[in-house]
């Protein structure tokens, strides 16, 4: 996994922005722990679990970046932070479900310990908490740029459960549309909030947006890499398992693959020694060096969105964070 807070932190430990990072991000997770205690004894444990269990905050530290990149500190960024994280942590609970994942940042998934009800329930509470802090935002486009990504992200997960197993749909171009809608808009979106919540114009933050969106690209590539190791804090596999084909696999099958393979890939119900030898397929083909190339690439052209940003910190920040997508082996 990429450890944000350490990509973030580095070069500025002693500094002030690293100081009020961590600052507002204990103010996030209080809020967050908050919330939770308010779901009633049954599901408020898991809930607290799920949302302090030590998950990256990309999306919420993007945002207090790109506040202070605002210059003007408008509105208090906590809610918003909290609003994005409710929102990844409600879509991780969803497609828990969907994909019947037994485990989460190496803990059961909520799933797994409440059963399928539950966890429905459980995402569709944080949701309704996020909602309950539009408010502090009107009048920004911080609203509507959200409910835009809501419906971006919802659409994205039908369309990748309509597409599962069937070899027709899926393609690289299908995939790249597919991460966009399901990651890469809310992290633009976290960006171009941020600094709006910070006094920025919404047509000067658009630069801002473009990196949050390509960052996201090749941060879900690199997600997506993690799934060959055993570093993911999920069972290695999942995907093939669950005929939802990403970048290595579908490089392979517009190269060619053996009628072995193929006839494997398309089988929906696999044992793990047939999981395990299609992993062991994809690694010793070599397109999992294939695909550490483009990850590099859309990593420098998130960084090269950066250039019409004084430097600053925040903005080195940024530029690390990108660059350490393409040095990140899976």
């Amino acid at each position: 996994m990429i450890e944000t807070n350490m990509i973030i932190e580095k070069g500025i430990r002693r500094s002030a922005f690293y100081r009020d990072l961590q600052r507002v991000l204990k103010q996030m997770n209080d809020s967050l722990g908050a919330m939770a205690g308010c779901a009633g004894d049954k599901m408020s444990a898991d809930l607290s679990a799920m949302l302090l269990s030590g998950g990256k905050r990309l999306r919420p530290i993007l945002a207090y970046v790109c506040y202070r990149i605002g210059g003007k500190r408008d509105k208090d960024i906590v809610p918003l932070m909290c609003m994005l994280e409710l929102m990844h942590t409600a879509s991780l609970i969803h497609d828990d479900v969907v994909d019947g994942a037994g485990l989460r940042r190496g803990r059961p998934t909520i799933n797994n310990v409440r059963g399928t009800f539950a966890a429905v329930q459980s995402g569709d509470f944080l949701l309704a908490k996020a909602m309950e802090l539009l408010s502090v935002y009107k009048g920004t486009g911080i609203n509507e740029m959200l409910a835009d990504v809501s419906y971006s992200m919802t659409m994205g997960e039908l369309r990748q459960q309509d597409m599962r197993y069937k070899f027709g749909m899926q393609s690289t171009g299908a995939y790249y549309d597919l991460i966009q809608k399901k990651t890469a808009l809310l992290l633009a979106a976290s960006c171009w909030c941020g600094a709006v919540a910070g006094g920025m114009s919404g047509e000067d933050a658009k630069c801002l947006l473009n990196y949050g969106e390509k960052l996201g690209v090749a941060f879900q590539m690199r997600d997506d890499l993690i799934d060959y190791s055993d570093e993911s804090g999920k069972v290695p596999g999942q995907d093939v398992r669950n005929g939802v084909f990403t970048l290595p696999v579908l490089m392979l099958m517009e190269s060619g693959v053996p009628d072995s393979v193929n006839k494997l890939l398309r089988k929906q119900e696999k044992s793990e020694n047939e999981v395990r030898s299609l992993m062991h397929y994809v690694k010793d083909s070599g397109v999992l060096e294939q695909a550490e190339r483009i990850v590099g690439e859309k990593s420098a052209e998130a960084a090269a969105e950066l250039k019409k940003i004084p430097h600053s910190p925040e903005k080195k920040a940024l530029g690390d964070l990108a660059l350490s997508l393409a040095e990140r082996q899976a």
